[in-house]
């Protein structure tokens, strides 16, 4: 399923929105062209901009069935917004309380210039599917929307419950996941329908970090009546700034939040931006403060490779004739039916995998899968070869022409690795490979810093 059937709901309301403002300028040019005099801007929005030519949004886009199956989600979805659920029994003023946070921020960008070729209304109508959609997404991935903010949207990812747990990376993942989802929507169902109207492409910037439990203190702003009980840290300042300068379509993030994923090449890379007509990186997030002793902080940013992740999610469609999946289990020889879907949560160290490949072709065929392992991560690193490996198994013909193999594979490294399948008839391999990569995370998050 693409990213254009995910959110056809959003595509059919901006359509809507973009047709009828289309009819109305039909009208307006007809009027102009039969009228002996002048008409002002303000007759316009008297007569054909009011609200009767206002196209509402819907209740639902329906995203978030389709991106909870995608990611093997389960459980009710919770609609959030403002005070996060963990902290909405704080009280008094002078309550305080530290708590992990992975802080997202998303700006439309473009959108001003959306004001010489729309009114101000269809202006609101498109801003606010955009808006409204990128919430639901939010939603879909267990994130709470914390504040909307003009053209932006703050979210906070974090539970009590994955913390207590040791997977503080699933809230990593969800942030990552999501953020992709929103550029994919903005690129493929939002600046088509824009640019055909003869509007500029717009395009959404996203800002992402990580607060550890000790470096965030969540309480309450404000007077009783009128308060916010919202997290205070660098870190969620950062993701803001971060935010701000994210290039267009884009994902910047700290360093904290790629240490909490084990990131590496080449899903990073440092920000480059042009000077005097010379690239220079960007390593540290700017203004450089300075700490107490008077050194600068030197905080690292990193670009996030969007399109070199997404073809790891469950975004990406798969082939057909050869089908992974894959089970969760402490060892080799317990049954499970805990399916793992691809980059959707994190795997704790001591837990195994077993991967199960599917391939469809002519019966009676001598046929062998190849599971090949590449290891990515600083832990990874420190082996040889990353610990990379990799096994042929034959396969078990089922009947029908499906051909059937499974491998088991342990986790120990910190990271995201990738099982490679493919099918072979003795020495020539048949198939392409197919990647199925997963997040391997400690018991216990910790960083360095």
């Amino acid at each position: 399923m693409s990213i254009e059937d995910i959110y056809k709901g959003l595509g059919r309301s901006l359509d809507a929105k973009l047709a009828k403002s289309k009819t109305s300028n039909v009208i307006k040019s007809q009027i102009v062209n039969d009228s002996n005099e002048a008409l002002s801007e303000a007759s316009w929005s008297g007569s054909l901009v009011g609200l009767e030519h206002f196209t509402p949004s819907p209740e639902s886009y329906g995203v978030k069935n389709l991106v909870r199956h995608k990611f093997g989600k389960h459980g009710q979805m919770k609609k959030s917004f403002g005070c996060h659920p963990d902290f909405e029994d704080i009280e008094n003023e002078d309550e305080m309380r530290y708590g992990y946070a992975i802080t997202l921020f998303m700006d439309i960008i473009g959108s001003t210039k959306l004001g010489v070729t729309y009114t101000p209304l269809e202006v609101f109508g498109i801003k606010n599917d955009i808006i409204r959609c990128a919430i639901e997404t939010i939603d879909s991935f267990d994130g709470h929307v914390h504040r909307i903010m003009g053209d932006a949207v703050m979210a906070f990812f974090r539970s009590n419950r994955k913390q207590e747990n040791g997977l503080v990376m699933d809230h990593a993942i969800d942030a990552l996941n999501c953020s992709v989802f929103l550029i994919e929507m903005i690129k493929k169902v939002v600046s088509p329908r824009l640019v055909d109207m003869g509007a500029e492409k717009i395009g959404i910037r996203i800002g992402i970090d990580y607060g550890r439990d000790e470096e965030v203190i969540w309480g309450k702003y404000g007077y009783q009546g009128s308060h916010e009980v919202t997290a205070t840290s660098y870190h969620v300042d950062v993701a803001a700034k971060l935010q701000q300068k994210a290039p267009k379509n884009s994902i910047l993030v700290g360093d904290n939040f790629v240490k909490l994923l084990g990131f590496d090449k080449p899903f990073i890379s440092v920000l480059e931006k042009m000077k005097s007509g010379v690239y220079e990186k960007q390593e540290f997030v700017k203004p450089n403060y300075l700490t107490k002793n008077g050194q600068p902080r030197n905080y690292r940013q990193f670009l996030i490779d969007h399109e070199a992740y997404k073809k790891l999610t469950p975004i990406d469609s798969y082939s057909d004739s050869l089908q992974i999946s894959a089970t969760l289990k402490k060892d080799k020889d317990t049954p499970s039916d805990d399916e793992y879907e691809r980059c959707s949560r994190s795997i704790k160290k001591g837990f195994g995998i077993s991967f199960k490949a599917r391939y469809e072709s002519v019966p009676g065929r001598d046929l062998r899968f190849l599971f090949r392992v590449e290891n990515t991560g600083t832990e990874a690193s420190e082996q040889e070869d990353n610990a990379n490996h990799e096994e042929y198994v034959d396969a078990v013909h089922q009947g029908d022409g499906v051909y059937f193999a499974k491998h088991w594979e342990g986790t120990e490294y910190k990271g995201i690795h990738h099982m490679f399948v493919s099918v072979w008839s003795g020495e020539t391999r048949i198939t392409q490979e197919e990647v199925f990569s997963i997040f391997i995370t400690d018991s216990m998050e910790s960083l360095d810093i």
